[in-house]
This record gives C-alpha cells, sequence and structure tokens, in this order.
C-alpha cells in the first residue's frame, strides 16, 4: 500500500479499529466467554494469515508461552504487570542485543 493510500485510508481505519474495540469491551464485560472465543479466533487469524510454515510455528509457540504465563496472573493487576515484565524481558534480551550488533556492525563499516 502507498504511502497516499495509507493516509487517505487513516481515518477510516481508525473508525473500524475503534468499533471493533467497542465490541469487544462490550463483550468483555457482557460475556467473557464469547470474548474469549472472539479472542482466540482472532488470534488464529493472524496466525495463519502468513504463508511462512516456519513463521507460522514459531508464531504458535510464542502465543502459547504467552498463554502459559498469562494464565496464573490471578488478577487484572498481575496480568499487566506481567505484561510489562515479558515486555521490558523481550527488550533487554532480544531487542538491545539486536541494537547493539547493528551499532557494531554500523561501526566497523565506518572505519
Amino acid at each position: 500500500m502507498d504511502a497516499l493510500n495509507w493516509s487517505q485510508n487513516k481515518e477510516k481505519r481508525e473508525r473500524e479499529a475503534l468499533e471493533r474495540h467497542k465490541e469487544l469491551s462490550r463483550m468483555f464485560r457482557e460475556d467473557r466467554f464469547a470474548f474469549e472465543r472472539e479472542r482466540k479466533r482472532l488470534i488464529e487469524e493472524v496466525i495463519n494469515s502468513t504463508d511462512d510454515p516456519c513463521q507460522r510455528k514459531r508464531l504458535r509457540e510464542l502465543q502459547d508461552k504467552w498463554n502459559r504465563r498469562m494464565k496464573g496472573a490471578g488478577s487484572r493487576h498481575n496480568r499487566f504487570v506481567l505484561a510489562q515484565t515479558f515486555f521490558w524481558e523481550h527488550v533487554r534480551e532480544v531487542w538491545q542485543p539486536a541494537l547493539q550488533e547493528a551499532h557494531q556492525s554500523l561501526d566497523r563499516w565506518k572505519d
């Protein structure tokens, strides 16, 4: 999608996303079972949208790991704290080393 179409469709995408969020929020409050079923369906839709079987397998493994870790949270607050912890753990263990490696590569190239 080119930049012009991306900008023109932004308002429509935002409207659709807000409407989808509103529906999921209502579902979460009124029928947790239906919410969980829809959440799982949306996750499967994203995972199945990739053509690469290796990437699909990796996405499934990541989702399974996330589900296992969040299962014992116990409360909303604990889920939030766990999500933050997982995020910063990923930054420290994956993003930071990758950025350092890229920086070192650029430094070698500069010389």
